[in-house]
């Protein structure tokens, strides 16, 4: 038993040196594609009849499948021009397809003979096409009959707009022929390499909308401030243009179309994008806004010409268009926000440094590929690329998205202060409101003999008119004060109250309306000017009316001839006119400010005293005037008051 496990250890060994190692063998199951890379036959011009497989092209000179023609001899040239080659097809093999690298700029594949894809539209239309990923499946037809070779044809249209600068046919290698389904899973192959290279631009679009949407929430919420309005349009169009970029890698454009869109989603956010600085930090308007505003238009007609005109223009011409219409722009914003934050404005200086890098960044861009486009400098095309992994992110998307993120993060700390700001000034508001009852007596006293009506309409939350009704219980006499500040707004408001104040301290002192209005005169000195009128009216009738500046009352429905006089706080020391009439019984007098006369409709039509008078002579009362003027067009504060002397027996006050 203790040799056992001896025993089973050598046999062991002894089979090892029987069994021998497992053997991978890479020449079996191969897969059944063929490499497209090496010479075709080429030649210039148009031919119906090269597209036939019988066709002797042997006297066409050889061109190198992995290279354009334009470095192999036919540099500028535009057109049509035809490439041919052979494959041979293994028994068996029922099921090709081709997988074509770019090829500019529109292409028609022919396989024995036969159409069997195309690429764009060719001529007689002269726009080229782009997009639709890095390579192109074309199947060919399964019936075949056997044949063991294929013979194929490319017939290729080079735009001339694009032949200065690019050569027609194919711009790189990696071609392939073989098997449907292997080079179908090349393709997925290629579309997933393809849109993880486009997930920057795609990530930062979704930003941009959602930016663009974050922003219309707060319009929604502040309609009053359109600023928010312009940022939620600017970051829609801008996402818009991100997503067209993406669209004209991963389908196939008409490039024409394609760029009058992404051209036009451009154009509305620059335009976008001035409404939004200009309403964001109020800037004056000078001669480079009207200019940055002219200057979107032109690259936008040139598209649009080129698309309906059926033409074609340089690429290059078209960037530099492009290029100097966004500098005009760029150049605005720069100027605006740092003159704004030299003058301390504090959302200017916020975005100071996130303007500077974002259009730095665009200069250099369009600098670079400027000058590459015109063929200046063939090394560096504007892309600065920061990142390969996990996908690829260049120094312009990662800009944008520093731009995007500051610029929002600015408008919710702009939103929270105006917030914060606006909640304050409710508190002001309130209280002014609070103070307003002194103004406007929310009961009228008791008048004995006399019956008084009031109608106070203001034009803002707190308003500058104001009147008083203080009757005497000892003689029976009533005395009325009605006065509107000059302006409007709590500041109106606030001196209303000081003044209301002052006619209750001096009526303790004196009765007299001359000298209320005279007492009143000095303590307003300095502080703002106040149209009053003051008017005591005795038990029997007899009144005295003492006019600063105030509209002259309606005794029934006629103008009282009251004199002319400046308003309270203009002159110090000046005697303000007195009259004296009579109040029969049954009459009716009728005070008011200058809100309704200067009521104004759409077209800047006065409401007018011809309209008053016409009303009154009607019977109009208080209500029925201060509802027809604020119907017509409200402009300032509403105050009227009617005064109607009554028989001791039916006295009542209203």
């Amino acid at each position: 038993m203790r040799k056992l496990p001896l025993l089973l250890l050598l046999l062991i060994l002894g089979m090892c040196g029987v069994l021998q190692a497992q053997t991978f063998d890479l020449t079996t199951g191969r897969l059944p594609v063929a490499s497209l890379d090496g010479l075709w036959r080429f030649h210039t011009g148009d031919n119906p009849a090269w597209a036939d497989p019988s066709f002797d092209d042997s006297k066409w000179p050889l061109l190198r499948s992995d290279q354009d023609w334009a470095k192999q001899g036919y540099k500028g040239y535009s057109g049509l021009a035809w490439y041919r080659f052979q494959v041979s097809v293994p028994a068996g093999m029922d099921h090709v397809s081709l997988y074509l690298p770019r090829i500019r700029t529109c292409y028609e594949i022919y396989a024995d003979g036969k159409l069997v894809g195309a690429y764009g539209k060719m001529p007689p239309n002269l726009l080229p096409y782009g997009g639709g990923g890095t390579f192109q499946v074309y199947s060919l037809p399964a019936e075949r009959q056997g044949r063991l070779r294929i013979d194929f044809a490319l017939r290729v249209w080079q735009s001339p707009g694009w032949a200065v600068f690019y050569g027609g046919g194919p711009q790189y290698g990696g071609g392939l022929v073989g098997d449907t389904q292997e080079i179908e899973a090349r393709k997925d192959q290629d579309r997933a390499h393809l849109f993880r290279s486009l997930a920057s631009p795609e990530i930062l679009g979704f930003l941009k909308a959602l930016a663009g949407l974050g922003g219309l929430s707060l319009f929604l919420l502040r309609r009053k401030e359109q600023e928010y309005l312009w940022f939620s349009l600017m970051m829609l169009l801008s996402g818009a243009g991100d997503w067209m970029y993406v669209s004209g890698r991963t389908l196939v454009w008409n490039i024409a179309l394609r760029g009058v869109i992404y051209q036009t989603a451009w154009t509305g956010f620059a335009l976008a994008s001035m409404a939004f600085y200009h309403q964001l930090l109020q800037p004056r308007r000078t001669w480079l806004l009207k200019l940055a505003a002219v200057s979107v238009v032109p690259p936008e007609l040139v598209l649009c010409f080129g698309y309906l005109a059926n033409r074609t223009m340089s690429t290059g011409v078209i960037n530099l268009i492009s290029f100097l219409s966004q500098m005009i722009v760029n150049a605005w914003v720069v100027i605006v926000v740092f003159t704004r934050a030299r003058q301390n404005s504090v959302d200017a200086r916020l975005l100071a440094a996130p303007v500077a890098l974002n259009t730095s960044t665009t200069l250099f861009f369009f600098l670079g590929w400027i000058t590459y486009s015109f063929g200046w400098q063939h090394q560096f095309d504007g892309d600065v690329l920061l990142t390969a992994n996990p996908f690829p992110m260049n120094l312009g998307d990662a800009t944008a998205a520093l731009f995007l993120l500051a610029l929002f993060g600015i408008l919710i700390l702009r939103f929270a202060r105006t917030s914060s700001q606006e909640e304050r000034f409710a508190g002001e508001v309130q209280s002014a409101r609070n103070v307003q009852q002194y103004l406007i007596p929310a009961q009228l006293p008791p008048t004995p003999g006399f019956t008084i009506q009031s109608e106070y309409r203001p034009a803002r939350e707190v308003g500058g008119d104001f009147f008083q009704i203080l009757p005497n219980a000892t003689d029976g006499s009533v005395l009325i004060v009605v006065g509107d500040v000059a302006g409007k707004g709590l500041e109106a408001g606030m001196l209303a109250t000081l003044i209301v104040g002052a006619i209750r301290t001096a009526v303790a002192f004196t009765p007299d309306p001359q000298k209320i209005l005279a007492l009143l005169n000095e303590r307003l000195q300095g502080r703002g000017l106040v149209t009053c009128l003051a008017l005591r009216i005795e038990r029997e009738g007899s009144a005295t009316l003492v006019n600063a500046g105030h509209l002259p009352p309606y005794l029934n429905d006629t103008e009282l001839p009251v004199e002319g006089a400046f308003p309270l706080g203009a002159v110090s020391g000046i005697e303000f006119p007195v009259m004296q009439f009579h109040l029969a019984e049954s009459d009716s007098l009728i005070l008011m400010s200058d809100g309704i006369a200067e009521a104004q409709d759409s077209r800047k039509h006065l409401f007018g005293f011809e309209r008053i008078g016409a009303m009154l002579s009607e019977g109009a009362t208080a209500a029925g005037l201060a509802t027809a003027a604020q119907a017509f067009g409200q402009e300032d504060d509403i105050t009227v008051l009617t005064v109607r002397r009554m028989t001791p027996a039916g006295a009542a006050t209203v």
